[in-house]
């Protein structure tokens, strides 16, 4: 009996490793999560769509790791620069539909794809650990090839995006203010919940095991990842965006806003709209007025 008790000890053991072990990957590879086809080229017309020029196609490197977007120089430059960050599973082009709303303030524009998505290299996704070293990059790249001072360039992301931006503005790197929609407040618990609603309850089981292989093959520790925390460092002008339909984002969205340091701040709730391209949702009025009135409160684009 002992003999039959411990084979099947060892085996729900194992099955439940195994299952970890997969589940690990589902949390680290962007493509369980793909949303876009990237095999869609983009022409000119797709980007006078949203009247935009054709932009030029550029790459910069962190380390070793090479990073594909694009610049859009704006001719009528208002001495501000915004760099577009998109959601997990997403590449740049899911912006597309939002960059009109920085373009018509005289702003350039710089869209990359985050690592281990679209076009850039890299098979790991860290949920903004290694994202916001990036985003240093792209910050001090950006205002080289657009001659903008680095404090004048604002952030503006989705999803990972968001939370990309948010940890990024600790206070370490020179930026002029981040406009974050949809993050998560930390990492823990947007894979529970992501879990949970892909697969049932029972994933609780075996969620904190998948995160600590997840730690072990992404070589980044689970717990520092969180905009929340990181929220208490960040002294310059936010604004935090969230949809109504989602309950969980919403509360997300207070309890980063509550933990902002800065007093330059404002939190808005918005309502999705139906009206969308082949690149996504365009943004409703309501959407754009929130972050044109953030922009002129502050005085951050011109």
């Amino acid at each position: 009996m002992k003999k039959i008790i411990g084979s099947f000890v060892f085996i729900f053991a194992l099955f439940l490793l195994v299952a970890a072990y997969l589940l690990s990957t589902t949390i680290l590879s962007p493509k369980t999560f793909a949303l876009v086809d990237e095999t869609k080229v983009l022409t000119p017309s797709s980007f006078s769509t949203y009247d935009l020029p054709e932009p030029e196609n550029i790459r910069f490197q962190n380390g070793t790791l090479r990073l594909r977007g694009w610049y859009f120089k704006h001719s009528k430059k208002q001495n501000c620069g915004i760099i577009l960050l998109h959601g997990l599973g997403q590449s740049r082009s899911q912006l597309l539909s939002f960059a009109p709303i920085f373009w018509r303030a005289g702003c350039s524009l710089f869209f990359y794809d985050a690592r281990a998505h679209g076009e850039s290299d890299g098979s790991v996704t860290s949920y903004g650990y290694y994202e916001k070293m990036d985003l240093e990059r792209a910050v001090e790249y950006f205002s080289e090839i657009d001659n903008t001072p680095e404090d004048r360039i604002g952030i503006f992301g989705l999803d990972l995006g968001a939370a990309t931006a948010l940890q990024f503005a600790d206070g370490q790197y020179e930026y002029g203010f981040v406009i974050a929609d949809s993050s998560y407040r930390d990492m823990r618990s947007f894979v529970e919940t992501m879990f949970v609603e892909r697969y049932s309850q029972l994933s609780r089981l075996v969620t904190p095991l998948s995160l600590s292989i997840s730690e072990l093959r992404g070589d980044f520790l689970v717990n520092d990842v969180s905009p929340q925390m990181t929220a208490k460092l960040i002294a310059k002008p936010v604004l935090i965006l969230s949809p109504n339909e989602n309950d969980g984002r919403k509360e997300d969205a207070e309890m980063i806003f509550a933990n902002l340091k800065t007093k330059s701040k404002k939190l808005e709730f918005y309502n999705r709209t139906s009206n969308s391209s082949d690149q996504g949702p365009f943004p409703s009025l309501e959407y754009e007025t929130a972050i044109s009135n953030f922009l002129k409160e502050f005085r951050l684009t011109k």
